[in-house]
């Protein structure tokens, strides 16, 4: 594995101790800062450009969706790891729709850290299990997956493509020469026409249909 330089955001030193020792398993991983504040983070993650960011979503100042916006708006090359307690499928949502590359439940990084790093190092995203396990397809539009697609644009079957390779909305703008703004309409009215609620749901169709 490629070594990876990597900040942990928390505002929580004991949490922070045991996410170190962690990562000291792991060789390619360098910590190269710490930060109690989401605007400490995000100094910092303009300052030292990481590879990438473990990020709590429940920090003081910035909190960590606002530092991830900020990352993603400024077309910054750090990869975003939420790690929070927050289960509810609301801040999942957000988070994917703002570009993070992961989402890890506090409970569950002992047994899922070091399998989430490597999985977005190789290029995917990561949800934690018991997050993953509640994604539905909803029924939507009649038809199987293959046959729903026809109801798309070429471009919005192109972004739905490449959402299903585990791209950030940042990416797909970048790969296909459009603003970040635009990726995010097509990628509302990809679910609109699909009857598909949030980024969750989006995700989970395109791996299915790709």
């Amino acid at each position: 594995m490629q070594n990876r330089s990597l900040i942990i955001a928390d505002d929580h030193p004991i949490f922070r101790h045991g996410v170190r020792h962690i990562l000291a398993t792991l060789p390619w991983i360098e910590i190269v800062g710490e930060a109690e504040t989401g605007t400490s983070a995000l100094v910092q993650v303009k300052h030292l450009k990481p590879d990438l960011l473990l990020l709590d979503l429940e920090m003081p100042g910035k909190d960590g969706l606002s530092v991830l916006e900020a990352i993603t708006t400024a077309n910054l090359d750090t990869q975003v790891i939420i790690l929070t307690s927050y289960d509810d499928e609301a801040y999942l949502e957000k988070a994917l729709e703002l570009g993070t590359r992961a989402y890890v439940l506090k409970d569950e990084a002992g047994q899922t850290l070091v399998t989430c790093l490597e999985s977005v190092c190789s290029g995917n995203t990561y949800i934690s299990p018991s997050l993953g396990n509640r994604a539905r397809i909803s029924p939507g539009k009649p038809g199987n997956d293959k046959e729903r697609l026809m109801m798309l644009t070429q471009m919005e079957r192109t972004v739905l493509e490449a959402v299903a390779q585990f791209k950030t909305s940042k990416e797909i703008a970048r790969d296909l020469d459009i603003s970040h703004r635009t990726v995010q309409c097509h990628r509302n009215n990809i679910c609109s026409k699909l009857g598909l609620k949030g980024a969750n749901q989006l995700l989970q169709f395109a791996k299915n249909a790709f």
